[in-house]
């Protein structure tokens, strides 16, 4: 994975943070078609519903940016639970991947403690949970549709 030396270079020059509202929307044609094609994957979200409910205080639009400017959008969702609080990241759109994830992955573990949240979720491709170093359960995702039933 990554050196130590590495992980901090790369650290240095880039920010994932919570931007102001005013901020995001300034920078939403930016952020939307990075979350678009993600969110096609459910079909159950367009980007600007992300928006809307990040408006509402619901989800958390998180900006990975570097010298080179926005690199990807997280969105992320605090979920409680009647037993547990759980910070779910619920899309994740952009490129540059290597360069950002170590401070995201920082970031994120940093925000779900200081929110007391007891663990990450995520669900999505198969793949992230060795990106982000997560466990897999073992569970699956099963979706039976219904035709053309729209809702």
């Amino acid at each position: 994975m990554w050196g130590q030396s590495q992980r901090g270079a790369l650290a240095a020059s880039v920010a994932v943070r919570l931007p102001p509202l005013d901020e995001l929307v300034h920078k939403w044609t930016h952020v939307e078609p990075m979350l678009l094609r993600a969110t096609k994957r459910t079909g159950c979200y367009e980007p600007i519903d992300l928006l809307k409910g990040a408006m509402s205080g619901r989800y958390g639009i998180w900006l990975c940016e570097s010298e080179a400017g926005i690199d990807a959008a997280i969105v992320t969702e605090i979920v409680n639970y009647p037993r547990k609080r759980i910070l779910e990241m619920m899309f994740v759109g952009g490129s540059n991947m290597a360069l950002w994830l170590p401070e995201a992955v920082r970031v994120f573990d940093e925000h779900a403690k200081k929110t007391g949240c007891a663990h990450i979720a995520c669900l999505g491709r198969r793949s992230w949970g060795r990106v982000w170093g997560g466990e897999l359960t073992g569970d699956v995702v099963v979706v039976r549709g219904l035709g053309d039933v729209q809702r």
